[in-house]
């Protein structure tokens, strides 16, 4: 995706605001998972407290930091602003809307002579319907009361559910995940049949706490057995970590002792095949890991071939939902 080209644009006239009028800096982080559908400002989603207060006869200055990998079209309604490329500001280019580049900060600043309540939102919708967005509110504006009983409604806190299953020749595994903007709950299960005596499985289920983009406490219960004979149960707790070079990692402790340690890595290769690898290591039953290769099909079917270190080869499908 080409980068915003407001570097390289002038207005036609001056736009710079008067030398005398007060200037307020609002600083403005924009957060997102993009595995959680949760999107916010400042690591807050949108809340009935969270406004940005303005006042009238003011330059209002949003400073925005993206801290996320993707682009962000942020439109404030009621009021056109100028956007400070470092360039030649005198002559900044006027918008409503402005893309935030990932990773990247833009300056954008407004004055203040539109009295009432704007929303400021990202213009991809539904990162603005899962929190990435503010009422700005004049300081001293009285909104309509039949406007105010209808904004709660601006303030739902959706649940989302996805899950995923590989059934190969060897063996299957996958996951259920049920998430909000603050916990996960998830299910997820290995079963295996290929060069052992009984079919071998293990399910875990877990309630996770994200704390940021990159780090989540869980605490859980994992469940291993033969058959249809649960074998043995333990509680763990542990931590979640988003590794540099998108490595996802995961350590617990259990009631009995032990430890794990995992890593888990997919990297793409083209636009359809993808590497898949996983390390993991278990104080009780030492090491297992597995490598493969994974074909997309279409968005809920792929073709897989693994190789695991306890079931060996396999091919089979992966399905998303």
């Amino acid at each position: 995706r080409p980068w915003p080209p407001y570097e390289r644009l002038r207005a036609a006239q001056p736009t710079a605001f008067a030398q005398d009028k007060p200037v307020r800096e609002i600083r403005l982080t924009l957060d997102g998972d993009m595995e959680r559908y949760v999107w916010e400002m400042n690591n807050v989603a949108l809340t009935p407290d969270d406004t940005i207060t303005i006042r009238g006869g003011e330059v209002t200055r949003f400073i925005m930091i993206n801290r996320t990998m993707m682009h962000h079209p942020m439109h404030l309604h009621g009021h056109f602003f100028r956007v400070l490329n470092g360039r030649d500001d005198a002559r900044a280019p006027l918008k409503h809307t402005v893309d935030v580049a990932p990773m990247a900060t833009t300056v954008i600043e407004f004055y203040t002579d539109e009295p009432g309540d704007w929303l400021f939102h990202c213009h991809l919708l539904y990162h603005m319907e899962s929190g990435m967005a503010r009422i700005v509110h004049y300081e001293d504006f009285a909104a309509d009361p039949a406007l105010l009983a209808g904004r709660a409604k601006l303030h739902q806190n959706t649940w989302f559910a996805w899950g995923e299953a590989v059934l190969l020749n060897t063996m299957t595994e996958g996951g259920l995940t049920l998430a909000d903007r603050h916990q996960i709950f998830s299910a997820s299960w290995e079963a295996g049949w290929e060069r052992v005596e009984e079919t071998e499985w293990e399910t875990l289920f877990t309630w996770e706490r994200p704390l940021n983009t990159f780090f989540g406490l869980f605490v859980g219960l994992d469940l291993l057995g033969e058959r249809d004979e649960i074998e043995h149960h333990r509680g763990v707790a542990g931590i979640s970590a988003l590794l540099p070079l998108m490595v996802e990692s995961r350590a617990w402790l259990d009631v009995d002792g032990g430890a794990r340690f995992s890593l888990e890595k997919n990297l793409p290769l083209t636009p359809r095949l993808k590497l898949t690898g996983e390390a993991e290591y278990d104080t009780h039953e030492k090491w297992e890991g597995s490598v493969g290769l994974a074909y997309l099909i279409n968005q809920p079917l792929s073709l897989v071939g693994r190789w695991h270190s306890a079931y060996q080869w396999g091919v089979g499908l992966e399905l998303r939902f």
